[in-house]
């Protein structure tokens, strides 16, 4: 009786094993050539060029050690990025594979066009990773991937480290593929892109943030300083957010003339006052509280030094914010999103606007409230 039902249960075993089905989509990371930054520029004749760094790991090794890695740049040219796709096929010895896909760089000249258009297969693909960034080439991309390391680090870990940095110190806002997606598709909002440039052979810097009006760059970037301001206003501060501005233009020595503030909270609030449709005033509240990170004059142990300083802060920020404001309705782009904002909280006017005609006539009030809470551990 035992020895029945051992061989029962053997039976069914070596049965389930033989329903198991095996791996039949696998694909071995030996036949593949691994893609992790991509540059899309504009050629001739509305096609579109692409570059792709393949990374490569020499096969010799010395003393047991492995190759080291290397970074081969393949361009392929089309009409779309797919046709772009089979161009480079024929080209790279192996299976294209855009799974680790983690930066695309693009042309400012092709991101002018619908980015829609030129991204639409990176949404149809189940390979094309969603979480890779996007960024912006002052002249052309491709001078970026040809560079293939930056200051001895590989080029897509130097980039990615960059644009993260940038980010962490609220210079500007990184987006991915799948968070630019619904904003193309909302006639209420805009976004913007990082826009970076080579500087020297082997080296790039992040200008700042570039302006995208209804799923197309307009050409108009903010500068660092401004980019900030810009995210503070639109409640996107992240761990870091100095600003330097000019307290003391009387001084005669020039360091004193100048103070940095270090952004501990800022928190903006939007309103809006509507008459109608043709008459809307938003005022944008934005309240900072900070400490002084660099003040060469000193003399912060007294308070209304200190006053006089927050006032000048004060409105330092607002006059950027006003300048920041003027830019966004110059280049019609809505990245604060006051239309979002209008057509939750007052629908019935949103649905009377043309917004694209709209906004750039709206009145936009920024008022700013600074606090210095720490003047540094001197005093």
């Amino acid at each position: 009786m035992f020895h029945h039902k051992r061989y029962k249960r053997v039976f069914c075993i070596l049965l389930s094993l033989l329903l198991l089905t095996g791996c039949w989509d696998q694909r071995l990371l030996k036949d593949l050539k691994l893609v992790f930054t991509v540059a899309f520029d504009a050629g001739e004749n509305d096609e579109i060029i692409s570059h792709v760094a393949i990374r490569e790991t020499q096969k010799l090794s010395i003393g047991g050690k492995p190759g080291e890695a290397t970074v081969a740049v393949v361009e392929g040219d089309g009409i779309t990025l797919r046709d772009t796709r089979l161009t480079l096929d024929r080209r790279i010895p192996g299976e294209f594979s855009p799974s680790k896909m983690r930066v695309y760089l693009m042309g400012e000249e092709l991101a002018k066009q619908d980015l829609y258009s030129i991204l639409d297969i990176l949404y149809r693909d189940p390979k094309s990773p969603l979480g890779s960034m996007l960024a912006i080439v002052q002249g052309k991309a491709e001078e970026v991937i040809h560079m293939q390391t930056i200051k001895e680090t590989l080029l897509t870990e130097a980039l990615t480290d960059l644009l993260v940095s940038n980010e962490d110190y609220t210079i500007i806002k990184n987006e991915t593929v799948q968070t630019v997606c619904p904003v193309m598709f909302d006639p209420s909002a805009d976004f913007s892109l990082p826009v970076i440039k080579k500087i020297e052979t082997d080296d790039v810097e992040v200008v700042g943030m570039g302006l995208i009006s209804d799923r197309k760059f307009t050409g108009v970037t903010l500068d660092a300083e401004h980019s900030t301001i810009l995210l503070l206003l639109g409640n996107n501060k992240r761990k870091i957010a100095q600003l330097n501005m000019m307290v003391k233009p009387e001084e005669e020595n020039i360091r004193n003339r100048y103070m940095t503030l270090n952004v501990g909270k800022a928190k903006a609030n939007m309103k809006a006052e509507i008459n109608s449709p043709s008459d809307i005033k938003v005022n944008i509240e934005l309240k900072i509280i900070g400490t002084i990170a660099e003040y060469p004059k000193n003399h912060l142990v007294n308070k209304k030094v200190v006053k006089e300083l927050e006032s000048k802060a004060t409105e330092d920020i607002e006059v950027k914010a006003q300048e920041v404001i003027k830019t966004l309705q110059e280049a019609n782009s809505d990245i604060l999103k006051i239309g979002q904002y209008l057509k939750v909280h007052h629908n019935t006017t949103w649905k009377e606007l043309d917004w694209r005609e709209v906004y750039p006539t709206i009145e936009i009030i920024p008022n700013v409230s600074v606090d210095i809470t720490g003047t540094g551990i001197i005093n």
